[in-house]
């Protein structure tokens, strides 16, 4: 099964990572101020069985800086609370990565825009703050030694120090011990490696 892998400027404008939700940024200009609604799903029987659930109202608020968290379900009455025939409504060009905003959604009289949102995000995430950098530091330094011990254990097997043969029967191998012969096993030492470090 394929891990799930939110939509990248979804998760840089929320760090959600709950499949299905939907974020609507509101700007009032008459208070000239920003208000974030998450919305995501409610937990189902499905979830509980087989996954994780989402979390509830109360854990998501206090996990994401947002304004408020509804669920999905929710969505169509707060959009009704919040729309006004003079709404404007930015979103992402329509594609098979950023799908157009359901009809049902949309009161008939507001209008939609695709041109400003999308290199609005870009713009923003090219500009970063100390604090953005000081972490892209970090992950390139964990990256480093992730790929530095992908070539070690590569190594070992070159210079015939490290073979199947020397596998211990009885017990699974160490990380140290793999012996790297596809590219599968080559990323999952990679991964076991970052996810060590955090």
């Amino acid at each position: 099964e394929l891990l799930f892998r939110q939509e990248s400027n979804f998760f840089y404008l929320t760090g959600c990572n709950i499949p299905s939700s939907i974020l609507l940024a509101v700007y009032d200009p008459n208070q000239q101020s920003v208000q974030s609604i998450l919305a995501i799903p409610k937990a189902n029987d499905g979830d509980i069985m087989w996954s994780v659930p989402p979390p509830t109202l109360s854990i998501a608020q206090s996990t994401y800086n947002v304004n408020r968290v509804i669920h999905t379900s929710d969505l169509q009455q707060t959009l009704d609370e919040l729309l006004t025939n003079d709404t404007l409504i930015h979103t992402l060009p329509h594609t098979p990565l950023y799908p157009s905003i359901p009809q049902e959604y949309l009161n008939q009289k507001v209008e939609i825009t695709q041109q400003y949102l999308l290199q609005a995000l870009q713009t923003a995430r090219l500009t970063k703050d100390e604090h953005e950098i000081g972490l892209i530091r970090k992950a390139n330094e964990i990256s480093s030694r992730a790929h530095e011990v992908v070539m070690r254990v590569l190594g070992l097997a070159v210079k015939n120090k490290l073979s199947s043969q020397s596998q211990s029967p009885g017990r699974p191998l160490l990380p140290g011990e793999w012996l790297i012969e596809k590219e599968s096993e080559a990323e999952a030492l990679f991964v076991a490696s970052c996810r060590r470090e955090g």
